[in-house]
């Protein structure tokens, strides 16, 4: 029986769109700590950190940007170029103030301003520094004594201190003084790049730091060294604590020694005594990865907002954790880049959470309102899949290529997510699970090995890690096995694998019930439908086939993608089916027609993800292009924008008709244009011609006063009336109307008009044709009947 029209969807679109917004480079707070500018890409995006959304870009077309630096006035922005320029913002409205040659041989690396934001430093590669007045516009400095790549330059906090500090490639930092331009003194005592350097203004000392694997504390007074203290590791970010500040939950209680926070290779935030050279504090929980090559620096950068007091860490995988200062208690995370998104999936009590599998080995969860990001911890490589179970959203497992499955629970007050249970007998990635429907009692996954597991859930204990247990195992395929799914009732397994096939097993006991044959190549998505004995799968050839559950047969084949189908999910109480696909299309398929009601179409890449609420409001997908969009149901808007529309539209041709009965032609025209019937419009412009020269004197000042869609509507008329010698002369007079009125530029805003040239001209000439000759006809006409008089007179003549 086919459903109520009601119950099918018509359409989604997309509600919220979460791209790349930090693909390194640089992360700067703004003064009251409500914005982050972040480099991605050849732009620098303005991200609200409260709901962790982009509000604005900042965008050169075709010229990347290199670095930029906010001035302490939060206003100023100025950044640097591929181009050679730098270039003067207004972060807080987006526009540019001023561009400028920056002087450099090579690329500004490195920017920075003064406490006043009325001087501005930039270092290149080429070991010069200059200074620029904004305000006055010209370079004020231009220091030399460096040597290759400036990787540190910072103005003395002290503005009566005209001293600039420079750090370049032969390790060494320079203090110039800005009233003579010459070299106050040499800092000497790195080894490798200098990352950090932090000013202590009521001591005149200074704190250095470096890849070399050493904290340097200088007397700026003397500018030699007062005590090295070796971290032992490359440090790559430096942050002072504010002086005479004690912070007991970090150890800081001597307030009459200066305190440093260091960060770099192995991903943890450290608090020294600069003084005494003694590490105080070392953070136990931090969310930072390391990256798979050994040795790369894991936090590239820390920035400290004083006004929220917090610290920001940013990661070599694009993340940006926010801690609380005093305590380094986590705040907030954010995702600045996800690469692939391999796979998403619903998460937490009334699916208020989006747990997402990215290529990394940490699954990002996501709040949904608040896009406030939360990082799972636990497999040691790439987690590829991800699964929930209606019967208790709380609960999420995940399987990665370190060949394990673990499963996660969501508690609310406090909010938390912490690994219960995990399972390693795979020998091979897991590149699916799936969790039983009806009741939490076992979970499936598929690996590479070509195995098919069970796994026993036993009732859910908090405390402690568990090892799963496995109930069943079977050599289930050929090849890897891509998907798996668990019927409604939980009595069947289907999976899905690159040999071409898909099998049905027996949830009991692994017992081969089906095998269904008929895709051409591998298949990457089986889902079981929630109403029907019906299985539908996906496959890379770009069909997606419905299965009888009953003798295993192919019902039908859903054709209409490209490429690959990767994903695909029931809707509409199994009424409906939508669809993804490498080709990046969403479709929404009836299953009862086999027709595509809709298309969507937003994402770049390969569509790898794709979930759907419970009730169906809600989709969402995720791609290789790093976007993670939700998509709203909006069927029920749509029908009733339809019906609002014909209701409208049933009033205006009433009032169209009264405005024609009482002879109101002029109304009627703009009303017939406006109802797009070219028709009625054309009959209007009959009546007016009728009427006499007065009627065309009103007509040419009511077209002059339409709006540029009517005209353009009015063209396309003309342009289609023009081929018929019927109705040409309305046409020519409407043409008369807008050449007469009208300047060339603005008859070529007109939508419609480079498209009407070309056919007006031809049957232009053919109506001129068509005229010459009835002129020559009609002058034919006159001479032949006067030669006739003529003639008949020389006759009279002659006969008298």
């Amino acid at each position: 029986m086919a459903p109520p029209p009601e119950r099918l969807k018509a359409n989604y679109n997309v509600s919220v769109k979460l791209e790349p917004f930090f693909t390194g480079g640089k992360v700067q707070v703004n003064k009251d700590g409500e914005f982050l500018l972040c480099q991605c890409g050849d732009r620098i995006h303005v991200i609200d950190t409260k709901y962790g959304k982009t509000i604005r870009s900042l965008v050169q077309e075709e010229d990347e940007v290199i670095t930029f630096a906010i001035g302490l006035d939060d206003e100023t922005l100025v950044s640097s170029h591929k181009s050679g320029l730098l270039r003067h913002w207004n972060w807080k409205d987006g526009s540019v103030v001023r561009t400028w040659k920056s002087l450099h041989l090579t690329p500004v690396i490195e920017i920075v301003f003064d406490t006043t934001t009325t001087l501005v430093a930039s270092g290149g590669t080429d070991g010069s520094l200059k200074i620029w007045d904004i305000r006055r516009q010209y370079c004020t400095h231009n220091l030399k004594g460096g040597s290759g790549v400036y990787s540190i330059i910072k103005f003395h906090p002290d503005p009566k201190m005209s001293m600039i500090f420079g750090a370049s490639m032969d390790c060494k930092i320079r203090c110039w003084d800005l009233k003579t331009s010459k070299i106050l003194g040499v800092l000497e005592g790195h080894f490798s790049a200098v990352t950090g350097f932090t000013i202590f203004t009521n001591l005149n000392q200074a704190v250095s730091s470096g890849r070399d694997k050493v904290l340097i504390h200088w007397d700026l007074k003397t500018y030699s060294q007062l005590r090295i203290i070796p971290t032992y590791e490359c440090t790559e970010s430096l942050v002072p604590i504010e002086f005479g500040e004690p912070m007991p939950m970090l150890n800081v209680t001597d307030v009459n020694n200066p305190h440093v926070i260091s960060a770099g290779e192995r991903g943890v935030l450290r608090i020294w005594n600069v003084k005494n050279g003694t590490e105080v504090f070392t953070q136990t929980d931090s969310l930072v990865s390391q990256p798979i090559v050994e040795g790369a620096p894991t936090i590239t950068q820390i920035e400290y907002n004083k006004v929220s007091d917090h610290l920001y860490v940013i990661t070599f995988d694009h993340n940006i954790i926010v801690h609380q200062t005093k305590d380094l208690a986590l705040v907030k995370q954010y995702a600045g880049y996800n690469d692939d998104i391999l796979d998403i999936a619903w998460f937490g009590e009334g699916e208020t959470h989006l747990a997402v599998a990215t290529n990394s080995i940490h699954v990002k969860v996501y709040d949904i309102e608040t896009m406030n990001c939360t990082l799972l911890k636990g497999h040691t490589d790439l987690v590829l899949a991800l699964a929930t179970s209606k019967s208790d959203f709380s609960i999420l497992v995940t399987s990665s290529k370190d060949n394990s499955v673990r499963v996660w629970k969501m508690s609310q007050s406090p909010f938390e997510i912490s690994c219960i249970a995990q399972g390693n007998a795979h020998t091979g990635s897991v590149g699916s699970v799936a969790l039983s429907r009806s009741k939490l009692s076992f979970l499936v996954s598929g690996s590479q090995d070509t195995c098919l597991k069970i796994w026993k859930l036993t009732p859910i204990q908090v405390e402690g890690n568990q090892n799963l247990s496995v109930l069943h195992t079977v050599v289930a395929h050929d090849k890897d096995i891509n998907a798996v799914c668990i019927s409604p009732n939980d009595n069947l397994i289907a999976s899905g694998s690159q040999d071409k096939l898909a099998k049905i097993w027996s949830s009991s006991d692994l017992k081969l019930l089906g095998v269904l044959r008929g895709h051409r190549r591998g298949l990457w998505a089986v889902q079981f439908s929630p109403a029907d004995q019906i299985l539908a799968s996906g496959s890379t050839d770009g069909n997606i086939m419905l299965w009888s559950l009953i003798d295993y047969s192919c019902l039908k084949t859903l054709e209409g993608h490209e490429s690959s189908v990767l994903r695909i999910h029931f809707v509409s109480k199994g009424y409906q089916l939508v669809s993804a696909a490498s080709d990046g299309l969403i479709k929404l398929w009836t299953i009862k027609t086999s027709e595509c009601v809709a298309t969507m179409d937003a994402h770049q890449s390969k569509v790898w993800a794709l979930a759907v609420k419970s009730d169906d409001s809600l989709l969402v997908s995720g791609a290789g292009d790093s976007a993670l969009i939700l998509w709203k149901d909006v069927t029920k808007e749509e029908r009733e924008a339809a019906v609002q529309e014909k209701e409208k539209r049933i009033l205006e041709e009433q009032q169209l008709a009264n405005l024609m009965q009482k002879g109101l032609l002029l109304e009627a025209l703009g009303l017939a244009i406006h109802l797009d019937q070219p028709f009625r419009t054309l009959n209007i412009l009959k009546e007016l011609m009728d009427q006499g020269e007065s009627a065309l004197t009103d007509l040419e000042k009511m077209v002059v006063k339409l709006s540029t869609n009517q005209k353009d509507s009015l063209l396309r008329y003309s342009t289609t009336w023009n081929t018929n010698s019927r109705h040409c002369h309305q046409a020519q007079m409407v043409l008369n109307i807008l050449l007469a009125n009208h300047t060339p530029e603005e008859l070529f805003s007109l939508p419609s008009m480079k498209s009407a040239i070309a056919g007006l001209l031809m049957y232009n000439e053919r109506h001129m044709q068509r005229l010459s000759r009835l002129r020559l006809n009609t002058a034919i006409l006159p001479y032949t009947a006067a030669k006739i008089q003529a003639t008949r007179s020389d006759e009279v003549m002659e006969t008298n």
